[in-house]
């Protein structure tokens, strides 16, 4: 979609827009028009001053005004204005450390279904919130690139990427016939409420992972993103990057899960392991980072720290997706990666004071014995207080509190999104979020005079153009602090392994072939075991748990 025919794009999708005075030197931004300029004949004069020829000379006609012209003054306009809370508000670039933010405005147009909870238009309004307190002008920024298919190859089936790099809804049911994309139709049974296709991907309405217009860009855009804001980190070119639309986290090595297709997060961790001995990966998502969980789960090296909410999903019994991620997960056992693998299950209804604490002691004790070289940070917010589909009790400064935290490493830090299905609260905690890792305090009051769907976050029901409603307590707290000091223990006791662990005190990169060795040995067994089956029938049972209604 045009930027012409796109309603959102009263401000240019480069998330740094500039002027040029020169091709418009014409140009009088007040009177909306080009005014050709008075002739004069020196020869004729009065008193020593030119008066106008009676014979002026003839100029081309100056063109009409274009609607790039408009578009033009409005963003002159805009980035005076943008400037001015910029001066008002002391935003700064930080000192001490430096921040890339990688984007693409082309991730904005995709349409996953009327009726499907992931809607992309929240990446249009937290790049809106950005802009419109003039968070640019505080971080280096970068215009993503799609991700080529031999990196994602890097952890992907072969066959499952070139499938997506094709499938659209009018080549779907080609592809679909093709032997070797066949071959990876699961098997329908009596509890399926959707038609299932190649690697979980589907067209049948309702579907948790469906085939959309323009998908394939999508998918290799958000990647992009990601493997290029790991590059900043990996290269020493930035000590923070951020990528909103990344954080795909549910999304397997051969098949899509939980609105996720490709796993960003895996990709960039392996990128990751070529430099850094050892990487921290924590997912405060409201639904337990399953997909990166399962990468690594034989893998030492990394450590995977999930806050999630876990049990039944209603009085129906259905478990919360994706149904994992119990306490005593720790990873796989009987390889070296058993005790690198930590899970943090929360009931429903958990509130600010809780998650704080709860955060703050189990991340403080893992980063203290894991000892990590680099931090991937998924912040899925989803787990906000009236989220669609979440069940916590959360506000966006509570959320915010888990990346302030962890910046205080000083750790080389990547920061990605997630879920979150209530938009306008998204791009709240999304753009509060990028405020803190600039150093800089945004005011409460949204400049709604800026941005371009101020009707997005104004009225009462929308917060009132504040950047931190309070949100109503829409569940009921299960969580009993009794039960999260327990779990504070338990998770501290099984950090001692980690802390004896030789992986722990290495401080070069290790040889890999050992390891490589053992993970297939292990990926042949798992191949075809019962705990491989149950976790794939849990994830073809979307109306089952009760999410989509």
């Amino acid at each position: 979609m045009s930027n012409s025919h796109n309603p959102r794009a009263d401000l240019h999708n480069a998330i740094v827009q500039q002027w040029d005075a020169h091709q418009h030197a014409n140009i009088s931004p007040r009177s909306g028009s080009h005014s050709p300029p008075t002739h004069y004949d020196a020869t004729n004069s009065i008193n020593g001053h030119a008066r106008p020829s009676s014979h002026p000379v003839q100029t081309p006609a100056t063109p009409p005004t274009t609607e790039e012209d408009e578009r033009h003054w409005r963003d002159l306009e805009l980035n005076e204005k943008i400037m001015r809370n910029v001066e008002e508000h002391g935003i700064t670039r930080p000192k001490g450390h430096k921040v890339s933010f990688h984007y693409n405005s082309r991730v904005e147009d995709m349409h996953f279904g009327k009726t499907h909870p992931m809607k992309p238009w929240r990446l249009t309004l937290t790049k809106h919130l950005v802009l419109g307190y003039g968070l640019q002008y505080a971080m280096d920024t970068y215009e993503a690139v799609a991700a080529g298919k031999d990196q994602v190859r890097a952890f992907h089936d072969p066959d499952y990427v070139d499938f997506l790099a094709e499938v659209s809804p009018d080549t779907f049911p080609a592809l679909c016939e093709v032997e070797r994309y066949a071959a990876h139709i699961p098997e329908r049974t009596p509890q399926d409420t959707v038609d299932l296709g190649p690697f979980n991907l589907s067209t049948s309405p309702g579907a948790d992972c469906p085939v959309f217009d323009g998908m394939s860009t999508y998918l290799f855009l958000y990647t992009g993103a990601t493997l290029a804001a790991t590059n900043q980190l990996v290269t020493g070119q930035s000590d923070v990057a951020i990528n909103w639309s990344g954080g795909l986290h549910h999304a397997h090595k051969s098949e899509a899960s939980g609105f996720c297709y490709i796993n960003d997060i895996v990709l960039s961790i392996i990128d990751m392991l070529r430099v850094y001995p050892r990487v921290l990966y924590i997912d405060i998502d409201v639904h337990h980072g399953d997909g990166v969980e399962e990468a690594f789960q034989r893998q030492p090296r990394v450590m995977t720290l999930s806050y999630h909410r876990y049990g039944p999903y209603d009085e129906t019994g259905h478990r919360f997706f994706p149904g994992s991620g119990h306490l005593n997960d720790v990873g796989l056992k009987g390889t070296v990666g058993e005790h690198f693998a930590l899970n943090v299950p929360i009931a429903s209804g958990i509130d600010d004071r809780q998650y704080t604490t709860l955060f703050q002691s189990v991340t403080g004790r893992a980063i203290e014995a894991f000892k990590p070289s680099a931090i991937v940070l998924q912040c899925g917010a989803d787990s906000l207080g009236g989220d669609r589909l979440g069940q916590f009790n959360l506000n966006i400064k509570a959320h915010g509190e888990c990346v302030a935290f962890v910046k205080k490493t000083r750790l080389p830090l990547l920061i990605l999104g997630g879920g979150g299905y209530t938009a306008r609260n998204v791009a709240r905690a999304w753009c509060h979020e990028t405020a803190l890792t600039t150093d800089n305090t945004l005011p409460e009051k949204i400049p709604l005079d800026i941005i371009p769907r101020p009707e997005a976050f104004s009225r009462k029901s929308h917060g009132n153009g504040l950047l931190f409603p309070p949100f109503p307590r829409t569940h009921p707290n299960d969580c009993k602090d009794i039960d999260l000091e327990f779990m504070i223990k338990k998770l501290d006791h099984e950090l001692k392994y980690v802390r004896m662990s030789p992986w722990v005190q290495m401080e070069q990169l290790p040889r890999m072939h050992v390891m490589d060795a053992i993970m297939q040995e292990e990926d042949e067994d798992m191949k075809h075991g019962k705990a491989e089956r149950d976790r794939k029938w849990r994830e073809r049972n979307p109306a089952g748990r009760g999410e989509l209604r």
